[in-house]
């Protein structure tokens, strides 16, 4: 189809906020974004710690299942339109039209494909239930597609406020289907139920803040262009490999428990894996956003850049370190008292999972360098590596042992990551990481060894459980931080009263 040159549409200068500068716009958007991200964490950590009490591991392993096979056949994240659309400056009637056709049909075109698959989902034996629930995931992933789209219209122009708000407001009216069906008996489709509401009524608020913020893209008569359509797929794609390869990497050990061990194991699974991330969770919280915007803004500056770097890797040890250690010697108490004894299971796959999680902000963090430098094929050739790590040594890890072995799988594949990254890091601005991290991972050591002495020494594993769990959580954050000290005095204060300085100046 020919190109149509058309003069980019722009809506009214009283609706715009061109006006306004750009770093304005970004900061107060991030700050939408970050109030946004920390209530639905909060709200989230304490609803489900209900759902967990109320509902079997086994719902919970059903629909984790089920929830892989939704993801692994969507399309759309596949061909990384958001981003090819984005990244295009001009936005027109036919980049607009171009980018919501495609988004739609690669919407829908993922929905027949699990429709298509399901033929070969029963023959391989997975449940009714399994399959049923994922047909319904996929149907709640076409609308999260279609949301999508306005999310990335009013996002282009900086507007984040109307899309934190819609998710916001979303996220909490959604769980009123999950628990209501939840007390009644409703099993895997109470999760099913959140999910589609929350899908659903995220869709409903984007397209009305789409047409409040955005009353000029309703107005143009949008076409499509055959040629942009190549273009963005071609960018998008790059992306989409990468998305798929984050996909499996998160998800395939959900496929091999569930269909080697059993959507039971797969529960206990889930739950603990849920926990293990916490650590991930307050990095992205806390730095992944101003890492990225820090190294952009250093690239060239050689010397400021590792210093940079090595000053966030040890705060991401300092930060990340103790939380994991309190996850892991608390880890039976924490699941009795978060889900009840019959979620126990979980405390040992929480233990492992924890230690490999570790790595995860390590990794993160490293990517956000490398994006930040240009370079963010990178982050996706080593996200491929360790999905593939995971796919070949997962399957006969957990042949053989269980879900223990697929924990293992998952950490073969963190470890592959990390090793990988930062080889590039090193090579890109030599980085000594063991600099910042060898006194924070020494007084981890030497903290959980120091536990196992106290475990054994004392009686507090028969103290009332509350009482256990604050003297250990209080025991492994003064233990580390203690012996972080001892180990690295001088770098440790120096560290310390630096961040501090930083602190006061922003303040003033």
């Amino acid at each position: 189809m020919e190109v149509i040159t058309e003069t980019p549409a722009t809506p009214p200068e009283t609706s715009t906020p061109s006006a306004q500068p750009l770093a304005y716009r970004a900061v107060r958007g991030g700050l939408w974004v970050a109030l946004s991200s920390y209530w639905m964490i909060g709200f989230g950590f304490l609803v489900n710690i209900v759902l967990t009490r109320l509902l079997s591991p086994e719902v919970f392993g059903t629909f984790a299942l089920a929830m892989f096979f939704a993801q692994l056949l969507r399309l759309q994240p596949r061909l990384g339109l958001g981003y090819a659309f984005a990244q295009h400056k001009e936005v027109t009637a036919e980049t607009l039209g171009t980018y919501v056709s495609m988004e739609i049909t690669a919407g829908l075109a993922g929905l027949f494909l699990f429709l298509v698959a399901t033929p070969i989902l029963r023959l391989s034996g997975y449940s009714s239930l399994v399959i049923t629930v994922g047909a319904v995931l996929a149907i709640g992933a076409v609308l999260e597609g279609f949301g999508g789209i306005g999310g990335v219209l009013l996002e282009k122009e900086l507007r984040f406020a109307p899309v934190s708000l819609v998710q916001s407001v979303a996220f909490p009216l959604s769980y009123i289907s999950a628990f209501w069906l939840a007390t009644r008996g409703g099993g895997a489709w109470s999760l099913v139920a959140q999910n589609l509401t929350y899908n659903s009524l995220s869709l409903m608020g984007i397209i009305w803040m789409t047409r409040r913020q955005l009353p000029y893209i309703w107005q143009m008569r949008w076409r499509f262009s055959l040629s942009l359509a190549r273009r963005f797929v071609r960018f998008g794609l790059t992306v989409g490999a990468g998305m798929l390869a984050g996909m499996l990497l998160t998800q395939l050990d959900n496929f091999f428990i569930g269909t080697l061990v059993g959507v039971v194991v797969l529960g206990f699974y889930d739950r603990a894996y849920r926990i293990a991330q916490w650590p991930s969770t307050l990095f992205n919280a806390v730095l992944g956003r101003t890492a990225f915007y820090t190294y952009a803004q250093l690239q060239g500056d050689q010397e400021r850049l590792q210093k940079t770097v090595t000053m966030i890797l040890w705060l991401i040890a300092m930060s990340a370190l103790p939380l994991a250690l309190m996850l892991f010697v608390t880890a039976p108490d924490l699941i009795t008292l978060l889900y009840g004894e019959r979620w126990l299971p979980s405390a040992l796959f929480l233990r492992i999972l924890v230690v490999i999680s570790v790595a995860r902000p390590f990794w993160e963090n490293a990517g956000a360098l490398f994006v930040g430098l240009g370079k963010p094929g990178l982050t996706a050739k080593f996200t491929i590596v360790q999905a593939l790590v995971l796919a070949v040594t997962g399957l006969p890890l957990t042949i053989l042992t269980g879900a223990t072995g697929t924990c293992a799988a998952v950490g073969l594949a963190a470890v592959a990551g990390v090793i990988l990254i930062y080889y590039n890091t090193q090579k890109e601005i030599s980085l000594q990481p063991w600099s910042a991290l060898s006194g924070p991972l020494l007084a981890a050591g030497s903290t959980i060894l120091g536990y196992l002495v106290l475990s054994r020494l004392t009686g507090l594993n028969h103290l009332w459980l509350w009482m256990r769990i604050l003297i250990k959580a209080g025991y492994t954050a003064i233990a580390f931080l203690a012996l972080t000290f001892l180990i690295q005095p001088y770098a440790t204060r120096e560290r310390i009263c630096y961040v501090w300085r930083l602190a006061a100046q922003s303040k003033g």
